[in-house]
Parts: structure tokens; C-alpha cells; sequence
């Protein structure tokens, strides 16, 4: 770079960090401030004023040029004017920051410049309105008053920059308010789409103590952790020669070796610091894919955990503990049961045998009674045989769930990934890499050719110096100028769906799981819960007719008194029986109404599961931070590239209509440079979800 190059202040640059940042700094006197390697001395501060106005004028050491920078919202009084502002009246601080106006062009002179954020923005533009003399630059400006603004005017003078996730702008311009902002706007890519980010995508800077103008993503020593710069300045893309913005058009310049040379010093740092920080973007993107790739036995195993958890332990009934894999806790219920009807029917048995053979002093003297449960403890034993078979059944079906759907609800994608959302995502990250690899060797080719065609101009403008010095033919030299490679980027047949991949995704698999498991798993619950039931029945029957047996045990006829007394040690021995063979039916009889009320509770609860299970496989088709990182980056890439695309655009335009070849040719090379970050951009762009 020859050191006679000059290079011009991007002022708008430099206003918009002034009114987004050292605005809000309460600077004092004499401070010296440093904007993008721009120094500034505070000549005069305004704060406390009783319309709540907070400002200050500041001076170029180099240009000599007076800027005046209001604040923006920062207290009660502030928060009032704000709402004035929504209506005809114009409040008391419109006015104060235009007597600031004229008392710091009294003091000082001409003030070339005004700037301000938020309300700072609308004090801005009422003083732009007022004088059109001055330049006025805003960022995400609040309206002004109904009736400011003159629909007839176009206020060249005023310039207005949108921040692209700006809440306040949108809602303005949604409102149909944007008639109530004078002058120009234009929109730029500055921010980070996040409603915790809502303050400084408004201010377009962060306030740290240390300056900073980044946002920390993900943690220290994981994979993808980086950051994202912020500060909205960086993303105003000016003239590389005259530095004025890009957005209202550009001022063609004379293709010469000076202005060659500021290209190729802007390619060298302005150009590749803006594609560095993509990369580094790109870098983390492609860190937290391939981490989650690395995962993918771990995230299938934690979800068939989930699922094993939640028909285990969400119930909240013990008997399905292993449900999932050996139903042993409901088989030992069962058991139980069975052993309970041993019992009791042992003592029915037990019970028969005295009521068959009564003493023969009685009888002559009571009826013959017996009792016939059999046929139903028989009942009950092949009915909770059959819930074991039921168990057998839910238990298998529960293990092919866990063992075989599972692991295919991350199935799918372009290729039929095993990880289709991953998958897809990193099939598509690997062509993005190599892409990016392919721009940035031909953005470097071409900035070689820059220079190497520089030269050339240098060149031979000293030979035909030399030439006609001593009036000598002119010999044309040659020069080794870097060759032109031809660079075709790859298509990606992958995320055609952009992010909206995983919710579809998702919403498939889901859908199919949720369909299996009403049709493998409930019908065997609400069979066995009807097993259940009829049991109960059973039970409750054959404890009807056990107890009833008292009732028929009856003496009649002439009584002794010693048959009386017989017959009472009998009614005794029978009563005690009676009790004995009830008592294990009362337990299993209460055992099955648990047994059963806790697969009433799992079918009435079934939905509720079902559902549940929804956002762990979400988690484990793709971490939700790790994916929302993921969209951030890409997000932040995308918006360097559309910078650079239109900083290109602006190339290709001051290269345009010239007669020399060599000026054709790098053109043509330009444009192409250009075709190949938007296909780069819409590629980055599908891994957003915007």
C-alpha cells in the first residue's frame, strides 16, 4: 500500500457508534474519545436538563468538524417524551435539543453533523427537520411528533438507519407511523434474533465496562463455544473510496494505480476481516454439528431411557417397575394373588370337610349343608394366568418399542441418514466448508489481481515516462499477473426445509410413535384392566357365597340340651373356617383393586405420557441450545455475507464500462466473486430458522 494513499472517513460509521454507544456514556469536558480509529475531543456536554434532554458536542481532531450527540430513553422524563411523541404535541425536549442546536453553532460555529439513538433519533431528526443545512444520521429513531414532518419534503439531509431485529422500527413501520421518520433508510444487518438481545439490537451496541461488543454463545470448553459481535457500525458498508454509504447509490471513481491500491488494501483488511469472522462463525457451527454427531449412541441410548422412565416411574405405581423390560414387579403381584386363592381355596376345602361331617347327635337335626367354589377359584387362577400372558405380551412389546422404534424415530432425512435431522445438517456444513474454502481462495486470487494489475498501471506509466524523457520508442514490459481459476461451487441437495427440518421431522416421527404405541400398548392395558375387573367379580362372588353358609346352618326339631351345645361348638368351628377362608380372599380382593387402579391410573394417564415423550425426542434428534446456537452463527454469517455482497456490487459497478482489458477482466472475475457469495450466503441461510 503506497503510503500517499488517502482513504476517506466513513463518517456515518462513526455517528451511528457516537449515537449508539458513547451517547448513553455520560462523557465529560475535554474527554478524548476513540470511534474506529477516528479521534474526538468533548467540547461541551447538556445533561439534567429539565426536559430530560441529555447531549453533547464533540470535535474531529482530524476534519475539525463539530457533531452534536443527543442521548437516547433513560429516565422517567425521557419515558414521557416518548409518549408525547405518539401524539400532536411536541414535547418539551424537541425543543430543547434544537435551542442546543443554536446555542453550540452560536459558540462554536458551524456544526456539520447531528446524530442520536432511540429518542436521541427523534431529537436528531427535529433538529434535521429544522435545518436541513446539517447532516443528520440516526439509528433505530423513535417518530416525531404528527405534524413535524412534511410530506412534501424529501430532508436529503437525514439519514436513517434500521437495525435488521430493531422491535421499535418494525413496529413503526407496521403501524404505518414510517411517514413520521424524515429523510432515508435503510436497513442494516446488525444484531442477534433473540428477545433477550431486544435492548441492544435497539441501541446496536452493548455497554460493558470493558467495551466489548460481543455475546458469549454456549460454554467455555464445549464445542461451538465463540462469540457474536454486535456493534451495528460494522455493518454500514460504505464507499471504499469516497467512504459514504452504499445504500443511496454510489459515486463512480477513476479506475487509476492509486484507487486500484485502496481496493486492494480494503480486500486485504475490511473485505477479509468481515469473511474471517464468518468463517470463525461457520468454524463454531460446524463444531456444535459434528459434537452432536459424536453423540448420536448417546442421545438414542438417553431417549430410550426416557421412554423406559416414563412407563416405569411416572405412573407412580410400584407394579410397573421393569414393566419395560421383565414385568417381574407386576408378575410378583400376580403371583401373590394366586398364592392368596391357594389359601383361601385350601380353606374352603378345609371348611367342606367340616361342614360334611357334623357330629351324629346332629344329624338328624340340621340340613345338609356344603359349599361349591372350585368352578370359581378356577375362574380366578385361569384369569390371572392369563394377565401374566398379558405382561409377557406388554413387556415384549415394550422392548421392540424401546429396542427397534426408538432408535428409528432419528431415521429419515435426504439420504436416509440413521441421524436424519444431524445428518442432513452436517452433509450440508461439509459442503458449506468446502464453498467457503473455494470463495475465499479466489476472493484472495482476486485480490492478487488487484495488485498485480496495480502494478501494471505503475509500470508503464514509468516506461512512457521514461520513454518520452529521452524521446525513445515506448516498449510495453510484461508483468506476471496472478491467472484467473474458474471456481464452481457445489449444490446441496441437503436442508431444502432450512431449520424447519427438525420440526418436521419431529412432527413425523412423533405422530408415528404415537400411533404405534395407542395401537400395541393400550389394547393390552385396557385388556388386562378388564381382567382385572372380572376378577374382582369373582372374588367378591365367592366371598358372598362363603359367607352366606352361616345363614343356612340351622337346628330344628326337640333339642337336648346337649345337642344345643354340640351344635353351638359346631357353629363355632364352622364360623371360625369361614373367617379363616376369607381373609385371603379380603387380601387378594384388595390386591386386585389396587393392581387395578393402577392401570387405571397408566390408561387414564396414557395421553399424558404419549405427550410428554414429545420434547425429550426433540432433545435427542438434536440438543435445542446446541440448535439455537446453531441458527445464531449462521445467522450472524449470512449477514457478512449479504454485506459483502453488497460491497461487491459496488466493485463490480466502479469496474464496469472500462476500455481497458485488463480492468474487463477483473470485472468479470468480481462478478463472479459476487455470484458466489450469495450462492455461499443461501446455502448458510438454509441453517437458519428465518
Amino acid at each position: 500500500m503506497n503510503s500517499s494513499t488517502s482513504f476517506k472517513i466513513k463518517y456515518d460509521n462513526d455517528l451511528v457508534e457516537l449515537a449508539g454507544y458513547h451517547a448513553y456514556i455520560s462523557h465529560r469536558t475535554n474527554d478524548r474519545l476513540k470511534v474506529n480509529g477516528n479521534d474526538y475531543l468533548v467540547v461541551n456536554t447538556r445533561y439534567d436538563h429539565p426536559s430530560g434532554l441529555d447531549a453533547m458536542t464533540v470535535v474531529n481532531d482530524k476534519t475539525g468538524e463539530l457533531t452534536i450527540v443527543f442521548a437516547g430513553t433513560a429516565d422517567k422524563k425521557d419515558v414521557f417524551t416518548d409518549a408525547q411523541l405518539l401524539s400532536k404535541i411536541i414535547p418539551a425536549q424537541i425543543q430543547a435539543a434544537n435551542d442546543y442546536y443554536g446555542d453550540m453553532a452560536a459558540k462554536y460555529g458551524k456544526i456539520t453533523n447531528v446524530c442520536g439513538n432511540s429518542l436521541g433519533g427523534a431529537t436528531t431528526n427535529a433538529v434535521g427537520v429544522a435545518h436541513p443545512e446539517v447532516k443528520a444520521v440516526t439509528l433505530n429513531p423513535a417518530l416525531l411528533p404528527e405534524g413535524i414532518v412534511d410530506p412534501n419534503q424529501s430532508y436529503s439531509n437525514i439519514t436513517n438507519y434500521f437495525s435488521i431485529y430493531d422491535v421499535l422500527t418494525k413496529t413503526e413501520m407496521a403501524l404505518g407511523l414510517d411517514n413520521r421518520i424524515p429523510g432515508n433508510r435503510y436497513e442494516i444487518n446488525n444484531g442477534i434474533p433473540e428477545f433477550s438481545k431486544l435492548a441492544t439490537n435497539h441501541t446496536g451496541y452493548l455497554r460493558e465496562n470493558d467495551g466489548r461488543q460481543y455475546y458469549t454463545i454456549g460454554q467455555k470448553g464445549q464445542p461451538g463455544y465463540g462469540v457474536i459481535y454486535v456493534d451495528a457500525d460494522t455493518h454500514i458498508m460504505t464507499n471504499f473510496w469516497t467512504g459514504k454509504p452504499l445504500y443511496g447509490g454510489s459515486q463512480k471513481i477513476e479506475i487509476n494505480e492509486g484507487n486500484l491500491r485502496i481496493l486492494e488494501y480494503s480486500l486485504e483488511t475490511d473485505v477479509h476481516q468481515q469473511l474471517s469472522r464468518a468463517k470463525e462463525y461457520m468454524k463454531h457451527s460446524l463444531e456444535i454439528v459434528e459434537h452432536e454427531t459424536s453423540k448420536f449412541r448417546q442421545r438414542v441410548q438417553k431417549l430410550q431411557e426416557t421412554f423406559t422412565d416414563s412407563f416405569e416411574n411416572q405412573v407412580g405405581d410400584p407394579i410397573f417397575k421393569g414393566i419395560t423390560s421383565t414385568g417381574n414387579m407386576f408378575k410378583f403381584q400376580i403371583d401373590i394373588l394366586l398364592t392368596f386363592l391357594n389359601k383361601a381355596e385350601g380353606y374352603c376345602r378345609s371348611l367342606n370337610l367340616i361342614l360334611n361331617s357334623p357330629p351324629m347327635e346332629l344329624v338328624e337335626h340340621i340340613y345338609h349343608v356344603n359349599i361349591s367354589v372350585e368352578h370359581l377359584f378356577d375362574q380366578a387362577r385361569g384369569y390371572l394366568n392369563q394377565i401374566k400372558q398379558q405382561i409377557e405380551e406388554l413387556t415384549n412389546v415394550f422392548h421392540f418399542l424401546i429396542h427397534e422404534k426408538v432408535p428409528e424415530l432419528f431415521k429419515g432425512g435426504a439420504d436416509h441418514f440413521a441421524d436424519a435431522v444431524v445428518g442432513e445438517i452436517n452433509g450440508h456444513y461439509q459442503i458449506i466448508d468446502r464453498n467457503h474454502r473455494k470463495v475465499s481462495k479466489q476472493l484472495s486470487e482476486f485480490t492478487q489481481q488487484v495488485s498485480d494489475t496495480a502494478t501494471t498501471f505503475a509500470q508503464r506509466d514509468q516506461a512512457l515516462a521514461a520513454a518520452i524523457g529521452s524521446k525513445s520508442s515506448f516498449v510495453a514490459g510484461t508483468i506476471d499477473v496472478q491467472k484467473t481459476n474458474n471456481y464452481h461451487l457445489e449444490a446441496s441437495k441437503y436442508m431444502t426445509l432450512r431449520m424447519r427440518l427438525k420440526q418436521v421431522h419431529l412432527d413425523l416421527v412423533f405422530e408415528k410413535l404415537k400411533t404405534t404405541l395407542y395401537k400395541m400398548v393400550l389394547p393390552i392395558l385396557i385388556t388386562i384392566q378388564k381382567v382385572l375387573s372380572t376378577i374382582e367379580s369373582i372374588l367378591e362372588t365367592t366371598s358372598f357365597t362363603i359367607k352366606n353358609i352361616m345363614t343356612n346352618i340351622v337346628i330344628y326339631g326337640n333339642v337336648k340340651s346337649l345337642v344345643l351345645s354340640l351344635f353351638t361348638d359346631y357353629e363355632d368351628k364352622v364360623r371360625a373356617k369361614v373367617r379363616q377362608a376369607l381373609a385371603p380372599l379380603d387380601e387378594a380382593a384388595a390386591t386386585v383393586e389396587g393392581v387395578r387402579k393402577g392401570v387405571d391410573r397408566l390408561i387414564l394417564h396414557f395421553p399424558r405420557l404419549v405427550n410428554n415423550l414429545r420434547p425429550y425426542i426433540d432433545s435427542a434428534l438434536f440438543h435445542p441450545g446446541n440448535y439455537m446456537n446453531l441458527h445464531f452463527y449462521n445467522t450472524a454469517a449470512v449477514n457478512i455475507l449479504k454485506d459483502m455482497q453488497l460491497l461487491f456490487k459496488d466493485i463490480v459497478f466502479q469496474l464496469s464500462d472500462e476500455k481497458g482489458l485488463s480492468i474487463e477482466a477483473l470485472c468479470k472475475v468480481s462478478k463472479d466473486v459476487l455470484k458466489n457469495m450469495g450462492a455461499l450466503e443461501e446455502q448458510v441461510q438454509r441453517v437458519t430458522l428465518t
